[in-house]
């Protein structure tokens, strides 16, 4: 008998080593997993799993971190769920410590963040989450590109001449997302054509021509799209007279220059320097992650119109006024003036239901942040990425659905509390004294 079990137990123990190099085998070249939780928040969203089942085009993700290992794990997690269903989307780091001529080369912003690649355009990451990253995955995939065009002819800045005022560096970056940016004047070609994503009007200083006014106004009657950038108040009389425009939105752009006092505790650059980080809930901000500046911003009053629907987008504390005087010794709120207390609006959004779709108009007390001299700082450059997708139709929210799980918080009544106590506390204790006592005296009675 002892000859057949010793064989036995070979047997069985080849077989039990066999079954664990077979199971490592298959688990080193296949992956399943189950999520079991109450609403699958351990999953990729439905819409996410359908957008990469569409994409075609390989991905590579760069993460410009820094060691730290818990952000780079949460980065690997979540690009590991969007790897199970599109294999082809490839990740890799770069440390800026350790090597920062490559990020440098990669002109990663300060803090670190994600750069989307495929063959044909760019986009970049702050705040990393499941939307977010579908949702450029989603601007990475779209066809063809969308047409910005920037009024000229009244001193506008311009997304082609190097100045420091100028969009150049704006407009590049706006190329590698898909939003080609070009010039046109309403003299020489009259006509905004209707298939024109987004018409920007990027500050200008001289008066319109009646022509030039009926051109816009005609755009904006058929559906079109808008970004006014304005830094002259609407009753100047040296000012470009958009009073058209003013009455069409419901904007008026207020004298002065404005002024927060949070801001110069931040920046002792300039008096008049605006640097917000809070924003109202916005799509366009909601992913912001650094400070906005702005220079010499203006502020804005705001009317709403029937039909129209207006979002705060950019906003001061109450610690802040239009600022009419010289920006010179001691600059205060004067009551007796036509200066403005906070908080204040220094960007808007609108929207409104047409019978060609869903119009949109944003309008910024600025145009200084986006121009070459400050689009490096803060969040400037994500900032006004992100509005001219939105204005473009172009960031529109995936339809995720975030449910509540049942199992993510317990609530217990106090008698639940003094029951569990009791058998936690006492009951069990006892049970496992008893348990204790009994195993020793069977023992001693088997001895």
């Amino acid at each position: 008998m002892s000859t057949r079990s010793s064989k036995l137990h070979i047997v069985l123990s080849a077989l039990i080593v066999g079954v664990v190099l077979v199971s490592g085998w298959f688990t080193s070249r296949f992956s399943v997993s189950t999520d079991l939780t109450a609403n699958s928040r351990h999953s990729l969203a439905t819409t996410t799993q359908s957008l990469l089942g569409s994409l075609d085009a390989p991905v590579e993700i760069i993460a410009v971190l820094g060691p730290n290992p818990q952000q780079r794990d949460a980065v690997q997690l979540l690009v590991s769920r969007f790897q199970e269903h599109k294999p082809d989307i490839s990740l890799r780091f770069v440390n800026p410590e350790t090597d920062p001529a490559q990020a440098r080369t990669l002109n990663a912003a300060p803090g670190g963040e994600l750069i989307l690649r495929t063959p044909e355009r760019e986009q970049r990451l702050q705040n990393l989450s499941e939307r977010s990253l579908a949702d450029s995955l989603t601007q990475l995939s779209r066809a063809g590109d969308r047409d910005l065009v920037f009024i000229t002819g009244h001193g506008e800045r311009s997304p082609t001449a190097t100045g420091n005022d100028d969009w150049q560096i704006m407009s590049e970056r706006l190329a590698k997302i898909g939003l080609q940016t070009r010039e046109q004047s309403l003299v020489s070609e009259p006509y905004l054509d209707d298939d024109i994503d987004l018409v920007v009007l990027a500050a200008p200083k001289s008066k319109y021509f009646p022509g030039e006014l009926a051109s816009l106004n005609s755009y904006l009657q058929r559906g079109g799209n808008l970004l006014w950038l304005a830094e002259t108040a609407s009753d100047s009389e040296t000012g470009p007279d958009l009073s058209l425009l003013s009455n069409t939105l419901g904007i008026d752009i207020l004298p002065g220059i404005v002024i927060d006092t949070a801001s110069q505790a931040l920046s002792a650059d300039s008096p008049d320097f605006v640097l917000l980080d809070r924003f109202p809930a916005h799509p366009v901000t909601q992913t912001l992650v650094s400070p906005v500046l702005l220079p010499q911003a203006k502020a804005l009053a705001v009317t709403k119109l029937a039909g129209q629907v207006v979002e705060p987008l950019l906003q001061t504390p109450d610690a802040s006024w239009t600022e009419t005087g010289q920006l010179t010794g001691a600059i205060e709120f004067n009551e007796n003036t036509p200066e403005v207390s906070g908080p204040l609006l220094l960007g808007v959004t609108i929207e409104r239901t047409i019978a060609q779709g869903i119009q949109r108009f944003a309008v910024i007390g600025d145009a200084d942040f986006a121009a070459s001299q400050f689009i490096g700082n803060g969040a400037n450059q994500s900032f006004m990425e992100s509005l001219a997708l939105w204005l473009t139709g172009e960031a529109d929210a995936l339809s995720f659905v975030s449910q509540r799980a049942p199992d993510s918080e317990l609530s217990l009544s106090n008698r639940s509390i003094v029951v569990l106590s009791v058998v936690y506390l006492v009951v069990l204790p006892l049970l496992l004294c008893l348990i204790a006592g009994i195993v020793r005296l069977r023992r001693r009675r088997s001895k």
